[in-house]
This record gives structure tokens, sequence and C-alpha cells, in this order.
């Protein structure tokens, strides 16, 4: 993401996004009643055109809107932001309007109030650093899925399957024409110079990580063992110690190790709390080391008490994506977990 200085008007921000991971920021820092502006193509319709035909063309508008809503599809490449027209031709005024936010789109945001947090969350996209494309190859002697990592969550980008068992069972199935279409498919689907960590039980694991180096693919390749073949071995190893050799500053490693932490303490020295209420009552107390807030309820009224708390208490905050297993377990929690200082006896 990145500003740029081509705003006629001080009171907006002038936002390139660069990558769909931007947009997953984005989400967290426009809020209902902000208002965007952005250039888009409306359907324009005249009174006559309404008794001659139903097909009208689109002209390019420049139309300013207040907030109201906006939908997030994971992975889909697009923040479809809906409000009412408040800036615009005449005859808009009032009406609704979607902008659909995209990489490669420029848009204008103007906000009366910034929270802390949506600083952060800004600072944290323009600085790029969670930028990197970390690849996931989990595989086992009858399956591979290929991953990738992103800042929010974890895309499935395929599957390849050996034909070893099952009714696609081949006699003539061969170790090594399952590791080369693996390999070929990585070296088609996967840019050059991004870094590949392959996942998964048993030697299958080794042989792949050995075919990929021995095809001197341009890629940095590293291999670590997985109890299991599937989506939860890159939850497995965002989990370990060995994750943070390679993804220190990545988002959902930080998501990965708060939550496991934040398990730990709740079941070895109670320095843990939950649900909103309770995690209100540690927050006066100033006794939260660490707020966890999911993305969903970092919008609401609730959660913005939360954080204004924990900022007054100097607690550090943590938004957890809403996507993959850490999410599920926060919003479990009643969607805000706190790691406390010291135990707090009831």
């Amino acid at each position: 993401m990145r500003l740029l200085d081509n705003s006629s008007d001080s009171e907006f921000l002038s936002i390139h996004i660069d990558s769909d991971d931007d947009l997953w920021y984005l989400r967290n820092i426009i809020a209902p009643s902000d208002m965007v502006k952005m250039t888009t193509l409306r359907r324009i319709e005249k009174q006559q055109d309404m008794t001659r035909s139903k097909e009208t063309s689109r002209k390019p508008v420049t139309l300013t809107v207040e907030v109201e809503s906006m939908e997030f599809q994971e992975f889909s490449g697009s923040l479809r932001v809906l409000g009412k027209i408040v800036h615009g031709s005449e005859d808009l005024i009032g009406l609704h309007q979607s902008f659909a936010l995209t990489p490669g789109e420029t848009f204008l945001l103007s906000k009366s109030v910034w929270s802390a947090e949506q600083r952060k969350l800004l600072d944290e996209a323009l600085e790029n650093k969670f930028s990197d494309r970390y690849y996931f190859i989990v595989l086992d002697d009858e399956e591979a899925s290929m991953l990738l990592l992103k800042s929010y969550g974890i895309q499935n980008l395929g599957k390849i399957e050996s034909h070893k068992t099952g009714k696609d069972y081949s006699s003539d199935y061969s170790e090594d024409r399952y590791l080369k279409e693996i390999t070929d498919s990585a070296r088609r689907m996967i840019p050059e110079g991004s870094s590949i960590i392959v996942l998964g039980p048993g030697f299958t694991r080794e042989k792949m990580v050995m075919t990929m180096k021995a095809n001197q693919l341009k890629f940095t390749i590293y291999g670590f063992p997985a109890s299991r073949p599937d989506e939860g071995a890159v939850w497995e190893f965002l989990n370990s110690g060995e994750s943070d050799k390679i993804l220190e500053n990545f988002r959902l490693s930080g998501d990965s190790r708060l939550v496991s932490d934040f398990l730990r303490h709740l079941k070895t020295d109670e320095q843990a709390a939950y649900g909103y209420d309770e995690v209100k009552r540690m927050l006066e107390l100033g006794a939260v080391e660490t707020l966890m807030i999911s993305e969903d309820k970092f919008r609401t009224e609730e959660g913005i008490i939360l954080l204004d708390l924990a900022s007054s208490y100097s607690s550090k905050i943590h938004i957890i994506s809403s996507s993959g297993d850490h999410g599920k377990i926060v919003s479990s929690f009643g969607g805000y977990c706190a790691i406390l200082r010291y135990r707090i006896k009831n």
C-alpha cells in the first residue's frame, strides 16, 4: 500500500492498493461514516431512457460516498464498499453506490476520527513488511497441496494426486513421476525468487526437497516434518519454533504465537482472561499485557471500549485475522482474549 501526493483536498488520503493483502488492512481501517472518493463507471439513466430502452451506457463519474457497509471475501482480490453518495453529480446525491477496491486502484479516504489502532494498521500496511510471499507444499505419498501464506490467511492453490491408491489407482504408479509433476507445477505457479516450505510426514517430504533442489529451481527451499499432510500442517508449523527462523515478522505467524501463549497460560498458570466482561475487568485493573481481539469485534462499540482501555494502560494490542484456526479459537472465546501481566485471584 502507498500514499500518493495527488489529492487536492487535504482532508483526504490518496491510497494506492498494491496487493490483495492490502485489502485486509483496509477492511479494518475503513469504518462506517468514513468518506471514500473514487472514479467509477455508473449507469446513467435519463427519464426518456426509461420509456425507450432498458439498455443504458456506463460513464465514468467521480463520486464520494459515506460508508455504510463493506463486503470482503477472502482471496477474491476485492473489497466492496457500499455507501450513500454525498458528493458528485446533483442528480445522484442521496443514491447508493458501491466501489470495488482492488489491487492497482487508487482511491481517496477521509476519516473524521482515527483510532490509535487504525493508525497502527495503516503504518503497518505502508511499511509493507508482510509483502514477502511464502508458499507451502504439503504432501505425503498420496496427495500434495500447494498453499500460499498471506497476511490474513492461507490460500489453497490446488492439489495433485499421486494415484497410488483409490479408484484412480494405477499399477504403473511412479513416485518419480509424482514428484516431477509437483515440481513442474511449482515452476509454473510460483514466481521465481519465492520461498517454498515443504511439509509432511515420512520420507516423501525429504525426497520432494531433494527433487526440487536437484532441478535447480530458482526458489529458496526449506523442509520440515509435520504430523499431517493437509493445510493443518501449516498451522502446526506456525506454532513451532522452527517457523520463527523464517517467518519472524509475518503477521499470521504472530497470530499463531500469541494464541498459543494464551492457551498455555490459560491451562498452566491462569494468567489469561477471555470474554468481554472479564477482559474489561482485567484491563481496568491494569493487569493485561496483551489484548487479542478478533477483527469482527474490532469494529464494534464493545471493541472500541476495550481498545481505549488497553491504550490507557499501555497494553499491547493485536488484531487476530478471522481466517484459519487461530481466528476461530479467539472467536470461540467471545472474540476477546488477554494474556495477563500477573495472575489475579478471584
